[in-house]
């Protein structure tokens, strides 16, 4: 079986204060777009198996893999092995979500090719203990909202299709240490964004959608790597409508008219180029 796990990226990300779990509530518009990594999963025969190709992974048993496969088995009462190989073409520790959407792709593939003994509250229980962001993945939505620690997921009602250039530079950005850094920062409890962020997506407004945008962890990245100030205004100066970091980063998105995309795309490769470690993708919401 192969199965495809789209990145995302965060349109909106608004933080609102720590939780008594230790988490923060936050509220975001999840995006998912057009670059993937590509799961094979089948049914081991022999010893099971998870083998990642590209970027390091880890496969261990305290790995994102192996704790998908033990809470979906555990749930289902599944007895049986897999072998899992994983292709990475989302950057890891990006703000794309790349391992929450291998987790929720492997997921859906192990109940689907065991019989799907689990339905779909269960296998959202399961996802919701693997990560904030796992459950998104499963609710096979271009756009969404995410409440709580994110992972309270409401499908958004649209049409709307973005174009993007996504710039991922060659920093690693570890996501507990910027959350560590808000406290020092206003917190502002924006009670109408959702209700906002719908009604424009409902009418596929664009342009207003754009002004609403907003990433409340951007401003404690950029202090600690101004190289991706330097990436915001190449995008802007290359037609980007808006440009903002995904997440807490340090990935950078820029979001332009679909007819400029290609050649947006091909400065970006030039100016961020391979060869130095960045990785760049045009891509559209899926």
């Amino acid at each position: 079986m192969d199965i495809m796990a789209p990145a995302k990226i965060n349109l909106y990300l608004g933080v609102f204060g720590k939780r008594r779990d230790g988490y923060h509530e936050i509220g975001t518009l999840f995006e998912r777009i057009s670059v993937f990594d590509r799961i094979r999963l089948n049914i081991a025969e022999g010893p099971a198996t998870i083998i990642v190709k590209g970027e390091y992974v880890p496969t261990g048993e305290d790995s994102l893999l192996e704790k998908t496969i033990t809470g979906f088995n555990l749930a289902s009462g599944n007895r049986l092995d897999f072998n899992v190989e994983l292709e990475k073409n989302i950057p890891v520790a990006a703000g794309m979500g790349g391992g929450s959407s291998d987790a929720a792709a492997l997921l859906l593939g192990l109940n689907s090719i065991t019989g799907n003994p689990l339905c779909e509250d269960k296998l959202e229980e399961i996802a919701g203990t693997l990560g904030a962001d796992v459950p998104f993945f499963l609710k096979n939505a271009s756009f969404a909202f995410g409440t709580g620690r994110g992972d309270v997921i409401e499908k958004a009602r649209t049409s709307l299709k973005l174009g993007h250039v996504i710039v991922n530079p060659p920093v690693k950005v570890g996501t507990k240490s910027v959350y560590d850094k808000i406290s020092g920062f206003n917190l502002t409890m924006d009670g109408a964004w959702a209700t906002m962020l719908a009604l424009f997506l409902e009418k596929s407004d664009q342009a207003s959608l754009l002004k609403y945008l907003r990433n409340d962890l951007q401003q404690i990245v950029l202090r600690e790597f101004p190289i991706l100030e330097e990436v915001i205004s190449f995008l802007r100066e290359a037609g980007a409508k808006c440009a903002m970091m995904t997440g807490s980063g340090p990935t950078v998105f820029g979001i332009f008219d679909m007819g400029r995309l290609e050649e947006a795309a091909k400065k970006t490769k030039e100016r961020f180029p391979k060869e130095e470690g960045w990785r760049v993708y045009d891509a559209v919401t899926v």
